[in-house]
């Protein structure tokens, strides 16, 4: 697991995502009105907004306690505060990163830095990537099966792309769970991608082939972790239905702050872990352009015409803009006070030179 993500690199992903943001909203918005989405923006209730702010933080915490609970297996007695750091540097890095392929690689390296070692975290992480998988898939088929109807009348490229995000993360769960457990079936699959890719000359098939192996060892160890710890990745599972419920509640109170009362809880709750599962598989950062057009088709139904576009601004701010910038500023605050503490041991070590 690569963690090498330079400041070069997340000044650079930083900026694609800032443009890839512009072109979003450039899009989306160029015939609308700006000042009816300010004005309706203006009417809303900020109590509701308020709450959902707070579904986001609770979103947060509670990988930070699923970290802390799993790293004590390994018998890492890591503060709240540790645990909520690695949790915000996993949102900031697979926010501004393709795929969210960024996030774990730099939780990896974090804990590395307060002494974790690499191959505990990676099970740590891996074992939470199994818990949010099975969570999100369980309540996306819930909410198919549920809003079939609804789903069928959809335009065919939204229908697509339910069906194809629902199937790619099914797929993932079932390679977690089978590179888990069956190392015989991992080893075949592997060595078939393996084949498949010894035709291109210039990939050095070997050295991939020991990080596979390396890799299928961790989850053959991470096998033995559950086996053993079942009880905790039990509850691991239930705070993270916790967790995604919190982010998926966020949809509900940003419809209350608008007044509106005609659909239930469950409705907007079961179609926002539909619209989730349809764009996580996106490989954009932050799924950002097909997250923002799709909540506009899924939920139209839901939200007058007058509100939607203003309703799709207050959710995807609170579950992604708003957190992107707080936990962006957290990593920057980490690595300045890193760079302190740095710069304070060079001139500890300078003064006790002198006085040797």
């Amino acid at each position: 697991m690569s963690n090498n993500i330079t400041p070069k690199d997340i000044f650079k992903n930083s900026i694609f995502f800032i443009a890839l943001i512009s072109v979003t909203f450039f899009i989306l918005f160029k015939d609308s009105s700006v000042s009816n989405i300010l004005i309706s923006l203006k009417s809303v209730n900020l109590f509701y907004i308020f709450i959902g702010i707070i579904c986001m933080f609770i979103f947060i915490i509670c990988e930070g306690i699923n970290i802390r609970r799993m790293l004590k297996i390994f018998s890492y007695d890591i503060s709240v505060f540790q645990g909520l750091k690695y949790s915000f540097v996993g949102f900031f890095f697979s926010s501004i990163t393709p795929s969210a392929s960024g996030g774990q690689p730099m939780q990896v390296y974090y804990m590395k830095r307060d002494n974790i070692n690499i191959s505990h975290s990676s099970l740590v992480l891996l074992m939470e990537l199994a818990s949010f998988q099975i969570v999100t898939v369980t309540i996306a088929v819930i909410g198919i099966i549920a809003n079939l109807d609804f789903i069928m009348n959809l335009n065919y490229t939204m229908r697509i792309l339910i069906f194809l995000g629902l199937l790619i993360n099914l797929l993932i769960l079932c390679f977690i769970i089978l590179a888990i457990f069956s190392k015989k079936f991992t080893m075949k699959l592997a060595e078939l991608f393996l084949r498949l890719i010894s035709i291109l000359k210039f990939i050095d098939v070997e050295k991939i082939r020991k990080q596979v192996k390396e890799q299928i060892s961790q989850y053959q160890q991470g096998a033995i972790l559950i086996i053993e710890n079942k009880y905790i990745f039990i509850k691991v599972l239930l705070i993270t239905i916790i967790q995604i419920g919190a982010m998926y509640s966020i949809t509900f109170f940003v419809y209350k702050a608008f007044g509106l009362d005609d659909f239930s809880f469950f409705t907007v709750f079961l179609i926002q872990a539909i619209l989730f599962i349809s764009v996580s598989a996106i490989p954009l950062p932050g799924a950002v352009g097909t997250s923002e057009g799709s909540f506009l088709t899924l939920f139209k139904t839901l939200f007058p015409s007058s509100s939607l576009s203003s309703a799709m601004l207050l959710s995807r701010g609170i579950s992604f803009y708003l957190f992107v910038i707080i936990s962006g500023i957290v990593v920057a605050s980490i690595r300045l006070l890193k760079s302190k503490s740095s710069i304070k041991c060079s001139k500890g070590s300078l003064t006790n030179e002198k006085i040797i």
